[in-house]
Parts: structure tokens; sequence; C-alpha cells
């Protein structure tokens, strides 16, 4: 009777301590943390906004599915052509040479990761639009109607094709769930491709999308994966593995911003992607930036440092393209150290990319997950970013 009456109080104790734990709050996806979590605020309470503090680690033997464009192989550019869409890389030399392709050689030199090209993908028209999949069978991913020409996709019916040469995160989905991928990189340059990054990153896998035009349409954002838009590739200093973004830098919510955009089209219209993050980081976090928005094609970011000038802003928004384009950029960068860039759609390209390793304390890229800081000493924040940095080769 006395053993009975202490195991009914020892189930008693087990029913309360999982009643607490129950109700008590459990880590989420939202409570993912950083170096600067001690300094960090609500947009409405906050001083600074940093941006690029996010980052992606990834580590050696990594799973890294891609797109077939511009990765394996590029029909376009007459690339590869032969070679079939599904090859898995077992060296650089397999991939294309410029844009994704040479971003994913990086990685495979830093972290030696598996590549998966995510190749003959079905998508849907629906009601004339075309769709790309998700991993259960739903085709949700607003698709460019030009990715069904005959470079990338074979017709099944009217409304059925097989994308084989496959190009964007919106066609992504099935293969990166179904291989438990790491690290997803593709093009970002539709909506339709921004929700299917999201719905990965729900999925605890992160992306990285160096064409980044609607990259920032996911925020706010909280989940477990991290969305990354056109950030920096380095080596990890302890040689285990690669790290993508993590590369900050600090603006004043009241300092002006002079931000790039355009009303052209193909091939100008990316220049419209760094006002598209800025005006969607307002939206998302209800903050108010002194902004100028200046109109800009490519070769032309000479006008956006002329804004600069005339302002006295000291922080820009704009897009590297060309030697034209950088030329400007970084002779205003030179000109002071508190001078800083955010570039967005330029890690395709060579002379935008080597801005990010020619001035790694004044330029940063697309981060979607914008850290917001109370007021604190410009040492304090030097330190932490230090921190942060600290893990670069």
């Amino acid at each position: 009777m006395k053993v009975k009456r202490v195991l009914i109080g020892l189930i008693a104790i087990f029913i309360v301590i999982s009643g607490l734990y129950a109700f008590s709050p459990q880590p989420t996806s939202t409570q993912k943390t950083s170096k600067l979590s001690d300094l960090e605020v609500s947009p409405v309470n906050a001083t600074y906004v940093v941006i690029g503090a996010s980052s992606i680690t990834v580590p050696p033997n990594a799973k890294v599915v891609t797109q077939v464009d511009r990765v394996i192989k590029d029909k376009s550019s007459n690339i590869n052509t032969n070679v079939p869409p599904d090859k898995r890389p077992t060296s650089t030399k397999d991939l294309v040479p410029f844009m994704e392709g040479a971003r994913v050689a990086q990685l495979m030199k830093y972290a030696n990761v598996t590549v998966i090209p995510a190749a003959n993908v079905p998508i849907k028209k629906i009601n004339g639009i075309w769709y790309g999949p998700d991993d259960k069978g739903n085709f949700v991913y607003e698709l460019d109607p030009s990715k069904t020409g005959p470079l990338f996709s074979t017709p099944v019916d009217a409304n059925n094709m097989i994308e084989v040469n496959t190009h964007g995160m919106n066609v992504m989905v099935p293969e990166a769930i179904k291989e438990n991928a790491s690290l997803v990189i593709a093009c970002g340059d539709l909506r339709g491709k921004a929700k299917a990054q999201a719905y990965m990153a729900e999925h605890g896998i992160n992306s990285y999308c160096p064409c980044d035009r609607f990259t920032s349409s996911v925020m706010p954002y909280n989940g477990t994966g991290v969305i990354l838009g056109t950030e920096p590739i380095r080596q990890l200093k302890n040689g285990s593995g690669a790290i993508i973004g993590g590369q900050p830098i600090a603006i004043k919510l009241t300092e002006p911003i002079v931000v790039q955009t355009t009303t052209k089209t193909y091939p100008d219209q990316y220049c419209d992607t760094p006002k598209r993050f800025f005006d969607n980081l307002q939206k998302a976090y209800g903050v108010k930036l002194n902004m100028y928005v200046v109109d800009a094609n490519v070769g032309q970011t000479d006008s956006v440092v002329a804004q600069a000038r005339k302002t006295g802003a000291n922080v820009i928004g704009v897009r590297v393209l060309s030697e034209a384009d950088k030329k400007p950029v970084a002779t205003w960068l030179r000109e002071n150290s508190t001078h800083r860039a955010v570039l967005f759609h330029s890690a395709p390209y060579e002379p935008g990319y080597s801005l990010f390793f020619e001035f790694p304390y004044q330029v940063t890229g697309q981060d979607v997950s914008p850290k917001f800081v109370k007021a604190v000493t410009s040492s304090d924040l030097d330190s932490k970013f230090a921190e942060i940095r600290s893990v670069w080769m």
C-alpha cells in the first residue's frame, strides 16, 4: 500500500512537471540569437538598423541544391550544352564560370559541398499563369513565362511542362525538401521565388540569392532558415567550411540614405532592387527612413553618388553590375571611412562582388533579417562587428 502511494505521488509529480513544461515558453523560430541580441530593441525604439549581420555557415560536405541554369549549364551562352542537367559536379571546372556558378564554385573550394542540381521539375499553367510546385505537389510559386521556352522546358500538354534546365527558387522546393538540403542557391527575381524561399526557410533550409530583386518581399521574416540576397562568400578562419554574409554595417535611422531605382524594363529593371528593399523594410518594421531616391540605370551609379554628395548622405543603396558602375561607388567609398554602401543584385557580377572585399567595413548586401539596435557608442558597435567578422579567413 505504501509503495502504491509512492508510485501515485511520483506520477502526480511527473504530470505537474510535464504540464509546466508544456505551458512554458518554448524556443520558436522567432527566438533566433545573434551577437547583437543584447543591443536589440523594437524598431520603434531603435537608434540604428544593422544590415548584413545575418549569415549562413556552410559546413564541409553540406548538401547544396542549385538551379541548373547558370550553374551546371547555360544554353543561352553555349556552355556545357551537352551536359545532363542533373549531373552533379565533382570539380569547379564542371560549373558555369560566372554568376551563380561562380558563387557555387567558391563553396566547393572552401567547403567541398555536394552540389545537387534540381532538374526536370514539373510546372503547371493555372488560369494562364505558370507555377512551380511545393513538396506536396501543389503548384503555388509563380514562374516567369520565359522559363517555359525551349532553353528551359519541354511540353507535356497545353497546361503542363517539365522544366529541365531549372532557373529560380520557385522550382527548387521539391528537391530541397527531398534532399534535406542545408542550402539552396538560385535566382530570386520574382515574388514567387521569394515565396518559395520563405517556405523552405520555414523547413529550416537556408537560401542565398545573388540575384535578389524580390528577396526583400519576405520581410518581416523570423523562420529557422536564413534568407540572404547579394552577399559575399568567405572561407571560415578555422578552415571548416564557408560563411555567406556576416558583414554588417550600421545605419542611424535618422541619417539620409540615397537609394537607386529605375522605371526601365530589361536589362535595367534590376536597378529598382535598392528602393524595393528599403521600401519593404519601412513597411515591414514600421520605421520611417530619411530616404532620397535616384532614378539610375546600368552604368549610372554616378548619379547616386552625386546625390549623396549633394545631400551629405553617408549611405547609399545601389546596384553594381559593370566597371562603369563600380568606379563612382569605389571612389566615393575611399573618400571617407564613414561612407557605406548596401549592394543589391551585385554578387553575380565581379565588379560588384569585388567591392565586398575591397571595402569589408563599409559595404554589405541584402539582409532580410535586419537588427534594430538601441543608442550605443560607436566603439560598442565596432566591438560587436569585430566579433561577427572574427570568423573570416
